[in-house]
């Protein structure tokens, strides 16, 4: 609002006076500002001008950028399009050379596989020819060879010593004797625990159970007391279940009623370890008489 202008604090103060005043001022506030405009319209207009031209010159630049781009792009894609079609050619021409060398490779591999093949049927017609060969010539000599060979034999029987008649001294009888009567002397000493034949028949095994035993001659020779007979002075009927038994086993059953042992089930309930066990030094003999008391104490 103009009022705002001029400070007055009553509107109706204003006179004629003071608007003629003000009137004149703004008239020449508008006058300054026309000369104001017509001074510098050239100015605005002649940067106007300038600036249209300036953007001309963009506009122009831009459209040659887009040219020269647009020409280099074709170019470009004209030498890569012509770069690839050469690498093309390129890749065709090594596969083509390729498979020349791999069929040429081939054509000799079998040429050699072919060479091969014959020396190695050369090979086996010459082994075979060298194989009759030594056939004819080991049959040719066999005759010799066996009529060499008995002479020698014959000369080495006829070097021998006469066996029969040699004399040592026996240690078995204090006394000299042939040698076969010495060495059977020595090994009637290794069969003390031999079975005599009235021994053997009164096992009465049959072959199959003989034979189940799987005893080899020399454990027959020598243990064959210990291993089949059952010499009543080491067997009795047990007290426990009335079988006829080794005196090893009632011997064992009588020791087992005093022993105060742990059984495989009660030891594995205890679930003792290796070092609880170490701690209570616990000897062979305490744990098979005691071990129950020691270890559930």
């Amino acid at each position: 609002m103009f009022w705002n202008k001029y400070p007055y604090t009553d509107f109706h103060e204003l006179n004629l006076d003071w608007l003629l005043t003000t009137y004149q001022k703004i008239v020449d506030d508008i006058k300054a500002l026309q000369d104001w405009m017509a001074t510098h319209k050239g100015e605005y207009a002649e940067a106007m001008r300038r600036l249209q031209a300036v953007e001309n010159e963009i506009n122009t630049f831009e459209q040659r950028i887009e040219r020269e781009f647009a020409q280099l792009e074709a170019e470009i894609r004209a030498e890569l399009e012509e770069e690839q079609r050469q690498v093309q050619q390129l890749i065709n021409e090594t596969r083509q050379e390729i498979a020349r060398r791999i069929a040429e490779f081939e054509q000799e591999m079998e040429a050699i596989k072919a060479e091969f093949l014959n020396m190695i049927a050369e090979m086996r017609a010459e082994v075979m020819r060298l194989i009759v060969s030594i056939q004819s010539i080991l049959e040719r000599n066999n005759e010799f060879m066996m009529e060499w060979v008995q002479i020698r034999l014959q000369e080495f029987i006829d070097s021998l010593p006469d066996y029969q008649n040699v004399y040592v001294y026996n240690p078995y009888r204090g006394e000299t004797t042939l040698l076969q009567l010495a060495i059977n002397d020595l090994y009637s000493l290794a069969c003390i625990w031999g079975l005599t034949a009235a021994q053997y028949d009164s096992l009465r095994l049959t072959a199959e159970e003989y034979d189940a035993l799987g005893l080899t001659a020399s454990q027959y020779d020598t243990m064959g007391y210990k291993l089949l007979y059952t010499d009543p002075d080491y067997y009795m009927y047990s007290p426990f279940t009335g079988e006829y038994v080794h005196l090893r086993v009632v011997i064992m059953g009588l020791a087992s009623l005093h022993m105060n042992a742990l059984t495989a089930q009660e030891y594995d309930d205890l679930e003792l370890d290796a070092e609880a066990y170490d701690a209570d030094e616990i000897t062979a003999y305490d744990y098979d008489w005691n071990g129950k008391a020691i270890l559930t104490a």
